[in-house]
């Protein structure tokens, strides 16, 4: 069945050549009924609908049999673009006209538990996030970052929902960032609604690197090499990394009967050998016919013909992680029989102390809040120092 196209084909085609041909945790044709069964005639909100992994998931349920669906985001642009594809790809296909509504809102404004109410919406699924670790860097966007992680995407009430689910990360495992904290909090108020509602299938999933994703470090190299521009990169930093297609699959998994109450993860062998990122340079300036030459520093006679001269920085990151795990020592880890491409764990409340939603938004300096959030997460590595990367990365 033809679908809504919601990325270029060049990118398609450089994340079958980086990450995989082949989608390594695609759905089976029984699961893949179930999840078309459940969407049947339901009113659906999708949040954070324009960016990367909540567009490219409605593109994949455009073709379903819904009710109503209810597309929000903040950003006016991405969301106007979107509504255009849409209409664009309708006209094409007469038949999956359907009720599709284009909210412009902040999550963090949004009145959520009157919106699911009054549009009666019986599945909710989250994907509005603050993702990057620079955005703690100063107060107002660390505190933004907890209040649309990690506080204002769950309702109150059950009302007629029958799934929700909100993204996470693998930096919520072991986190060394408020954005990692953030997501481990998310984790903490799944887990409290299912205890108070477990009629309603709830489910997460700590998500790899997905490649050429809005604001990530690949769509700024490819946007770089397009305009012939140096760029750097971090040194010796390794990552895993799935494509937007195996994204949406992961996602469309935790909403399995099966998998209600849990967090999904990814099966790192299915995944691969976790690379440096250096290595996805070299390769993807190869595709575009380009040797790569990295370089300490810039001079001003560099000139790109053959070879691209790339940046490599030792600068640190805010909370960067140099390793990626998408799991600790204290969770217990669930295989499943039937499936091997992921495991899960159960959503649980760890955290004994209610102080974060009141007390961490009343912080007024950055240091006071890394404090609070040391007395919230113990094992979270406190740093009162502030490195900032260069700009060119």
């Amino acid at each position: 069945m033809k679908k809504l196209q919601y990325q270029p084909k060049k990118i398609v085609k450089f994340e079958k050549l980086l990450i995989s041909n082949k989608n390594r945790f695609c759905l089976t044709s029984p699961e893949k009924k179930e999840i078309r069964n459940d969407f049947n005639n339901q009113n659906i909100l999708i949040t954070g609908a324009s960016g990367s992994i909540g567009k490219a998931f409605t593109a994949e349920i455009l073709n379903y049999d819904f009710k109503n669906l209810y597309l929000l985001d903040k950003n006016e642009n991405n969301l106007t673009k979107f509504n255009r594809e849409i209409i664009y790809f309708q006209n094409l296909k007469e038949k999956i006209k359907k009720n599709i509504h284009y909210i412009c809102t902040d999550l963090t404004s949004f009145n959520l538990d009157n919106f699911i109410k009054n549009n009666e919406i019986n599945i909710y699924l989250n994907f509005a996030a603050i993702k990057h670790v620079r955005s703690e860097e100063e107060l107002d966007s660390a505190l933004y970052m907890l209040k649309t992680n990690s506080i204002s995407f769950i309702p109150k009430k059950k009302n007629k929902l029958k799934k929700i689910f909100s993204i996470s990360s693998d930096k919520s495992a072991n986190p060394f960032s408020i954005l990692g904290i953030s997501k481990l909090l998310m984790e903490n108020k799944l887990a409290d609604y299912k205890n108070r509602y477990s009629s309603v299938c709830t489910s997460s999933v700590r998500f790899a690197n997905v490649i050429f994703s809005e604001g990530s470090i690949f769509e700024h190299i490819i946007i770089k090499i397009s305009k012939k521009e140096i760029f750097g990169i971090p040194d010796k930093i390794k990552r895993y990394f799935i494509t937007h297609e195996e994204a949406v699959s992961l996602c469309l998994k935790s909403l399995l009967k099966k998998n209600d109450g849990y967090i999904i993860v990814p099966n790192k062998k299915k995944i691969g050998k976790i690379r440096n990122i250096k290595d996805y340079v070299i390769r993807l300036l190869k595709a575009h016919g380009y040797k790569t030459k990295f370089i300490s520093s810039i001079k001003n006679n560099f000139k790109i013909k053959s070879t691209f001269p790339v940046l490599v920085t030792a600068n640190s990151i805010v909370g960067q992680k140099s390793f990626e795990v998408f799991s600790t020592n204290k969770e217990k880890i669930i295989s499943d029989k039937k499936d091997n491409t992921v495991f899960k764990i159960k959503l649980l409340n760890h955290l004994k102390k209610k102080m974060f939603e009141k007390k961490l938004l009343k912080n007024n300096t950055l240091e006071s809040l890394k404090k609070d959030l040391k007395k919230l997460i113990s094992h979270y590595r406190y740093s009162s120092r502030q490195n900032r990367i260069s700009h060119i990365i």
